[in-house]
């Protein structure tokens, strides 16, 4: 399965032998491991993007809608003119709230993109180190050698990858709980 991220992508062609020696002795799979970091934060960024021409997009109708309670509020008089101001003036609070809370998530969006990219950097960084370090072993038990110097350091380095994987994702677990405020509506339902 190919991978989104270039640089784990690169990561993982360089723990085939790896990989294929581990299965050998029933080490977890550092390239499936790899894959549970897998991003795109490209598409992130794109989304973010999105999001942002959204909120220019309730800028511009909150300010219309503005100007054209303004516009009605000046023909009418008495009550129905104050209850449309007040209704006018709610839904102009609900509008200024989608837009600030469209600009927080696309932000935050640019944000979780840049931690993703780095996150997914480093940890291909990481492994290609465990995996080049091993490399000699791999071979070895790929060409048949059982032997404990041979088979430790494959065994040892498809562990590495796996805690390298881990410990990024934790850091993702970690990180995006500033995301929990975004799961509540701006605009009521009601």
């Amino acid at each position: 399965m190919p991978f989104l991220h270039p640089a784990l992508e690169k990561a993982a062609a360089t723990l085939e032998p790896l990989r294929k020696a581990g299965a050998r002795l029933g080490a977890p799979d550092p390239v499936a491991a790899l894959q549970q970091i897998d991003c795109s934060p490209p598409a992130i960024r794109e989304s973010a993007r999105t999001l942002s021409t959204g909120r220019d997009v309730l800028v511009t109708a909150r300010l219309a809608f503005e100007s054209g309670a303004h516009r009605a509020e000046r023909r009418w008089g008495g009550e129905p003119a104050a209850l449309f101001r007040t209704r006018a003036d709610e839904l102009d609070v609900h509008y200024r709230q989608a837009a600030e809370a469209a600009a927080r998530t696309a932000a935050v969006g640019l944000d979780l993109a840049d931690l993703l990219d780095r996150l997914a950097a480093e940890t291909a960084a990481q492994v290609t180190y465990v995996a080049s370090s091993a490399g000699a072993a791999a071979v070895a038990v790929l060409a048949g050698d059982r032997s404990t110097e041979t088979v430790q350091p494959v065994l040892d380095a498809c562990t590495a990858v796996v805690r390298a994987v881990q410990t990024g994702v934790s850091t993702i677990l970690e990180t995006i709980s500033f995301l929990e405020p975004f799961g509540t509506p701006v605009l009521p339902f009601d």
